[in-house]
């Protein structure tokens, strides 16, 4: 259908530029009737003279052979000079009665132009030059001289030209009518072209009233200085301007000129972006049109005859800079600017033949001398489609943006959501697939966001091979005579859409692709083995209008599929009455919450060279009403999921300080409290804020305070880490580095970031009386925190022998049910007090 559109708009087009050239051949050609050397019965006998010095006097010249025969005035030496030419004409009459006759000078640039006639022995002046201020409009439009020449005799005239400009000034004899015909003929094209353009001008003021994208502001000003250009070198401009314009206008014409050029490029600066492109050739341009805008000011107050040739010389580099631009482009395939592209074929052309006329290497005619209008309204015409095109084609890049991800230009969510409203509004059963790049935000930090972005397109082009050929999976866009069934959701998640009837998945699709990236990749010379998770959402004919029961039982499935052996998981319906338990679950954990009801278990942690207790650490612990003990493995995921878990955060931090306080009071200011801080807390802008509000309410000192960061943490957004951590520590707060040795952690981070602790995760301590392994891994990391000046702290002690290895290891803590058990805070008080009975 698209096809067949833009076959007709074609087809448009070439009809209306053959009515145009239909329109052009008709019109008879009146340069033809001009009087020839071969008239039958009008001759002219010419002769011209220069006059470098411009002081000669017609009287006197006219009666001294100073001038040079010629049966052509075309061979007249014109030059960019300061000098007079002298045109003297004899009209002969072989008719046996009078002739009207019309002299035309085809140049209404001329400033002084004046034409003498011999009457009653007296050469009388007229003066026709454009400084002239008793000429009407057409005698300044067409400058033209009326001469009745009598039967069988002759006429003398005598031509005086002066000017700073272009001097050439074609001269031909036509009979009164042939003139008017002439004159008709001009009028004509003139108001053809002035109406075009003034209408084009309009429309588009009106689209940038309505769009405000400035081009089209550029594009009237190339219309209106094409106006101010044309209208002065062919002389129409005496109909749309005042006189006083004008005249300033003819004072400027280079200037004129060159403002032609600087919107031409303006235009084109524009409509390919070329500023936003960073390119050699894209700033040669933008320099050239930097270098124009300074000739355009100075020809304001250089002479013409010097501003003209410098002008001439300066548009050496135009059409080269353009071909390279415009070649440039075409290499980024922009198909949508052909138009643009195609504009400048009529410009080159009609500027090209004007200076071939004036040259005598075209022969001169009516349509050789409107080549250049011609082809400025070709180009304008083409220009307005041109931007029609572009457009169209913004439209369409912002449909296309809205739904595809910007980086990979796969689908994106939108278009899947509009895809899914169909099949509801079209009753189509369907399950929705979820495919998740397992570890995909672990890998951030080590690869490019090009490479993520490639990354995804791998997964994706993989997943598409498998199921281009299923006609289960729904065809959700064909771009580029290509198939796409998978949308990209956010980083590291996909989805498809299944269309069937059947109770199970097909499953062995997804275990073909995920075996194939299994087996690893290379970006940016890291080899990476990928893992895919899958869920699937219920089949059936959904019914929610807001299209959001099918993805939320994908998502249900897609984190079950974590837990699963083949990493695959489809939506159970059962899995809806755990999902109800789970929300009551977290509305009782936001009212355990805000009502108080949880509670801070300590667990001692021991100095191993002491045999003291040097602190402990807070365990948060909720007892549900009817549920009894809810584990943190449980409600802290609930806690992220439902967005509390900063609130639960400053509450532990809160209530751990109560107590700190209440043991500084008790008489043991020297312990240590550790609290555990997530990800979530510090990526939350206001978690340091409150922070600082908290401890701003307490008076024990800040060092007996510990936060405690999952090794983890330091993986995601290092910078906002770095921050939070170096005001804590600038406070005084201790920094500890929770669970070591099971993250992603590296010596630069421990080397960055204010840690003054280094917690090694109990996996590594339970069994070190039984594996060499851990044991080697454990005196290495003892000996690298001593060299960073970190204290070290066990967890998972669980028998003596461990607590002697470590201590022959050199860690300084320990903690673990070897010492005590969590306990309720009473119950800590009670254990330090004995301790203290004890010793």
């Amino acid at each position: 259908m698209l096809k067949l559109k833009r076959g007709i708009a074609y087809a448009l087009l070439a009809t209306l530029m053959l009515l145009v050239a239909h329109f052009l051949l008709i019109i008879d050609d009146p340069t033809r009737h001009a009087i020839a050397s071969n008239h039958p019965t009008i001759s002219l006998d010419s002769g011209y003279w220069l006059d470098p010095g411009q002081q000669a006097d017609i009287n006197a010249l006219m009666h001294q052979p100073l001038f040079q025969q010629t049966r052509q005035l075309d061979r007249v030496p014109w030059a960019f000079k300061q000098q007079t030419y002298w045109l003297r004409l004899s009209i002969s009459n072989a008719s046996p009665q009078a002739e009207a006759v019309t002299v035309h000078f085809a140049n209404p640039m001329l400033e002084q132009l004046t034409v003498y006639e011999q009457v009653a022995g007296k050469w009388q002046p007229t003066l026709l030059g454009w400084q002239s201020s008793s000429l009407t409009p057409p005698q300044r439009g067409i400058p033209a001289y009326d001469v009745v020449v009598p039967a069988g005799g002759s006429k003398q005239l005598a031509v005086s030209i002066a000017t700073e400009g272009i001097a050439k000034t074609p001269v031909q004899l036509y009979l009164k009518d042939d003139f008017s015909q002439l004159v008709r003929a001009k009028y004509l094209v003139w108001g053809a072209f002035v109406g075009i353009l003034l209408v084009m001008s309009l429309f588009n003021l009106v689209l940038y009233a309505g769009l405000r994208d400035g081009i089209y502001l550029v594009y009237i000003g190339y219309i209106l200085s094409v106006l101010m250009m044309l209208g002065v070198v062919m002389g129409f401009g005496h109909y749309l301007w005042p006189e006083s314009l004008m005249r300033l206008m003819r004072s400027h014409i280079v200037s004129i000129n060159l403002l032609v050029v600087i919107f031409t490029m303006s235009f084109a600066l524009l409509f390919f972006n070329l500023q936003a492109q960073p390119s050699r050739v894209n700033r040669w341009f933008i320099r050239y049109l930097m270098v124009l805008i300074g000739l355009a000011i100075a020809s304001l107050f250089v002479p013409e005859y010097i501003a003209a040739p410098i002008f001439f010389v300066s548009m050496a580099l135009l059409y080269p800079l353009i071909a390279l631009v415009l070649y440039q482009q075409l290499r980024l395939n922009l198909r949508w600017a052909r138009f643009y592209m195609a504009s400048w074929l009529p410009l080159i052309a009609g500027g090209a033949l004007q200076p071939m006329v004036l040259t005598g290497v075209v022969k001169e005619s009516f349509l050789m001398n409107h080549a250049l209008m011609i082809g400025v309204l070709c180009e304008i015409v083409l220009m307005a489609m041109a931007l029609a095109n572009r457009m169209q084609f913004k439209k369409e890049t912002t449909l296309f943006n809205a739904t595809h991800h910007s980086g990979t230009r796969l689908p994106n969510g939108h278009l899947l959501e509009q895809k899914i409203a169909q099949l509801h509004h079209d009753n189509v059963p369907f399950s929705v697939v979820l495919i998740e790049v397992a570890g995909y935000q672990g890998l951030q930090p080590y690869i490019s966001l090009s490479d993520s972005h490639e990354l995804i397109l791998m997964v994706s082009r993989s997943v598409n091979r498998e199921v281009l050929y299923e006609p289960d999976f729904m065809a959700l866009e064909t771009r580029d005579s290509q198939c796409h069934k998978v949308v990209q959701l956010k980083d590291g998640l996909l989805a498809m859409i299944l269309l069937t009837e059947a109770t199970e998945p097909r499953v062995d699709i997804f275990h073909s692709v995920r075996q194939q990236l299994s087996q690893g990749t290379q970006i940016s010379g890291l080899y990476i083995a990928m893992s895919l998770r899958i869920g699937f959402s219920a089949f059936g004919q959904h019914q929610d209008p807001e299209v959001l029961d099918a993805m939320k039982q994908a998502q249900q499935a897609l984190v079950q599929a974590r837990t699963e052996a083949d990493g695959i998981a489809r939506y159970q319906t059962d899995q809806a009455y755990g999902m109800k338990q789970r929300l009551s679950l977290a509305a009782s954990l936001q009212a355990a919450l805000r009502s108080d009801a949880l509670q801070l278990y300590h667990q001692p942690q021991i100095n191993l060279k002491t045999g003291q207790i040097d602190g402990s650490e807070a365990l948060l612990r909720w007892q549900h009403d009817e549920l009894g003990h809810i584990p943190p493995t449980e409600f802290i995921p609930l806690a992220e999921d439902t967005g509390i878990i900063n609130e639960l955060t400053l509450w532990v931090v809160n209530k751990a300080c109560q107590q700190l306080n209440a043991l500084a009071l008790a008489g043991y200011s020297q312990l240590n409290v550790s609290v555990n801080i997530s990800g979530k807390d510090i990526a939350d802008p206001s978690f340091l804020t409150n922070v600082k509000a908290i401890l701003a309410g307490y008076r024990f000192p800040l060092h007996n305070l510990t936060f405690e960061l999952t090794e983890s943490v330091t993986v995601s957004d290092f910078s906002l880490l770095k921050q939070a951590l170096d005001e804590l520590a600038a406070m005084g707060v201790r920094l500890a580095i929770d669970d070591y040795g099971t993250g992603y952690s590296s010596l630069f981070y421990l080397a960055e970031l204010p840690f003054t602790e280094m917690k090694i995760d109990k996996s590594f301590v339970i069994d070190l009386d039984e594996s060499p392994r851990h044991l080697a891994i454990v005196r290495t990391t003892v000996e690298m925190a001593k060299s960073l000046g970190l204290t070290i702290v066990a967890e998972g002690i669980e028998n003596a022998a461990v607590e002697a290895l470590l201590k022959e290891q050199g860690c300084d803590l320990a903690q673990g049910f070897y010492y005590q058990k969590p306990v309720p805070f009473e119950l800590y008080q009670q254990h330090l007090q004995l301790c203290d009975d004890a010793s």
